[in-house]
């Protein structure tokens, strides 16, 4: 057997097992850690946006634009929410449909 890359084409992508170790659920973790702790401690009153933003960077914000980054947060939020529970059902769907079927 040759080690050409020409002779022996490399296997496909969805042939390739995905490497399981720490590292890797730790990121997948945390993919799904940030958006809803952020969900969770974002404020909820315009004011307490405002409040927030001065502590941190020491930029003072009028409250519409206080309540304009908080709908932004929140849409992003239930935005990248939204994208890891759909590709976590595709995944898990793909791997029932690929899976043998033990009926006999």
């Amino acid at each position: 057997m040759s080690n050409c890359p020409l002779c022996n084409p490399a296997p496909k992508r969805s042939d390739r097992k995905r490497p399981i170790g720490l590292f890797y659920l730790a990121q997948r973790g945390i993919q799904w850690l940030f958006p809803a702790t952020l969900l969770v401690l974002m404020p909820k009153c315009p004011m307490c946006v405002v409040a927030y933003v001065a502590l941190l960077t020491g930029i003072g914000v009028s409250m519409s634009a206080a309540r304009w980054i908080q709908i932004l947060i929140l849409a992003f939020c239930f935005t990248s929410l939204a994208y890891l529970a759909l590709r976590y059902w595709r995944r898990r769907t793909k791997a029932h449909q690929s899976s043998p079927s033990s009926s006999t």
